[in-house]
């Protein structure tokens, strides 16, 4: 039968390493024979041996020191002595010296061919290496198995502590290449108000190539995303599934996974990871099965950062218009008074109050107003800048914090919400009819030394004249 296992004799006797090899050769091993120490380190060096024939009685090299030399340098062979001594001392010191066995010389060829002996030792020798092999293997997959739960152990306590999605991003996807040995990674969330997937957190991309955003069922990720499956691909170019995809060339090597993230059924984003860095540049199930652990991690966090943002959210927004509530108002008008006397800023405040709207909700009910309400936050909104504050103050009235705005700038503002607000179009729910509905405004710039509450109070002025000048007007305070 065909063996694989190798065989090196070294002997200086050449007929007996002849004699031996045709032996050893007729039983499937792959033999090599040389003659002296200095040779024999030499093919050791090229090629492992999973048996070594040994003579202690060498001519370039004494007895016991290459045998050590031999069972330090390449513990892993299986090392039988030849040798014409047969003490018991003489096999002893060769045992401790490192051999598995020992066989007596002299022999001749019939005695090898009908040898049982040698074959055996042989056979036991190999056997016993091939466990230390798998030992030794096991032993070393079961430390980089540990290495890796201690990453994800670390991992999940560090995982908790993360209430921004960004930073969880970053985070995930720098865990991510270190427990799958890969080069690149990244992690896209999608979001809930257009239903894109977002990339939120990579590494070792490179930025001017990425697809920052991208609809659910385009491209890979888009896929995963859309039905909800993991891709473990070994071979880019031989995987029928990715056929009715464009080839990406930014991959180094053929093989990658792309990790649905799942809260119970629902896929709220992936997790890619390329470029395998290990000799073998293969993603393995393995590899799989960790990147899986963390992202179970990962999908929590997500979902409670969510609900952490709803949460804040939630104590400083108007539930009914979704604009920033009266207690934010207080706090961030703090602010701004503090920004504007520390940097001599300028800060203007406007206040709104839609007109009649007790008469106009004592009339078509509280529905109606809430609509009407939530009409007019909305205009406002559209119509300020990203770094204004606009807030519910109170009933039908509103305030919008304008920093580093003069008293001209601000009069602009609320003329151009004070005009979209009358010609917008609003229909009675009941009658069908086109509503009139308009706002009056009152501006006022802050001054060195203003408290916040006279601040408050010069604006509500401004809009108290508005009122009283006839209403669906836009005054400020003198």
């Amino acid at each position: 039968m065909e063996k694989q296992e190798s065989i090196l004799i070294v002997d200086d006797d050449e007929l007996l390493c002849e004699n031996l090899a045709s032996v050893l050769s007729e039983e499937g091993y792959s033999v090599v024979t040389v003659n002296k120490a200095t040779a024999a380190i030499e093919q050791i060096k090229k090629q492992f041996f999973n048996v070594v024939l040994l003579d202690l009685m060498l001519p370039d090299m004494g007895r016991i020191d290459l045998l050590r030399i031999f069972s330090k340098k390449f513990s892993e062979m299986c090392f039988v002595i030849l040798t014409g001594y047969a003490s018991l001392p003489s096999a002893v010191e060769a045992l401790k010296a490192g051999a598995y066995d020992y066989i007596i010389k002299p022999f001749n060829l019939e005695q090898l061919v009908n040898s049982e002996q040698l074959k055996l030792i042989i056979e036991r020798g190999i056997e016993k290496q091939r466990l230390l092999i798998i030992n030794r293997d096991l032993i070393e997959h079961l430390e980089k198995e540990k290495y890796k739960i201690e990453i994800i152990l670390d991992a999940y306590k560090k995982i908790s502590g993360i209430l921004k999605l960004d930073n969880l991003a970053d985070f995930a996807t720098a865990t991510a290449i270190q427990i799958v040995e890969a080069e690149k990674a990244s992690l896209m969330v999608i979001d809930e108000s257009s239903g894109e997937l977002i990339l939120k957190g990579f590494k070792g991309l490179d930025k001017e190539k990425i697809d920052w955003r991208m609809k659910i069922g385009e491209s890979i990720a888009g896929w995963v995303a859309k039905e909800g499956e993991t891709l473990l691909v070994r071979d880019i170019d031989d995987d029928p599934r990715l056929k009715i995809f464009a080839k990406n060339t930014r991959y180094k090597t053929k093989s990658f996974i792309s990790l649905p993230l799942k809260a119970e059924s629902r896929v709220i984003g992936v997790m890619n990871v390329t470029d395998k860095l290990a000799d073998i540049k293969i993603f393995t199930e393995e590899d799989l099965r960790f990147l899986t652990l963390l992202g179970h991690q990962i999908v929590a966090q997500i979902e409670n950062i969510r609900l952490y943002e709803k949460l804040s959210s939630l104590a400083i927004t108007d539930a009914l218009t979704n604009l920033f509530n009266h207690r934010y108002f207080q706090a961030q008008l703090n602010l701004e008074i503090m920004r504007a006397q520390r940097y001599k800023h300028s800060l203007s405040l406007i206040m709104f109050d839609i007109d009649f709207f007790k008469a106009y909700n004592d009339r078509y009910g509280h529905l109606e107003g809430d609509r009407v309400l939530k009409e007019v936050a909305e205009v406002m909104r559209q119509n300020v800048r990203y770094i204004d504050i606009v807030c519910r103050y109170g009933g039908e009235e509103f305030m919008i914090i304008l920093p580093e705005t003069d008293i001209k700038g601000a009069k602009i503002v609320a003329e151009k919400i004070r005009k979209a607000v009358q010609t917008m179009s609003l229909l009675n729910s009941e009658t069908s009819k086109a509503l009139q509905v308009t706002i009056s405004g009152g501006v006022a710039t802050y001054q060195e030394g203003l408290s916040k509450d006279n601040f408050i109070s010069r604006v509500d002025e401004a809009l108290y004249k508005s009122k009283s000048a006839g209403r669906n007007k836009i005054c400020i305070f003198e």
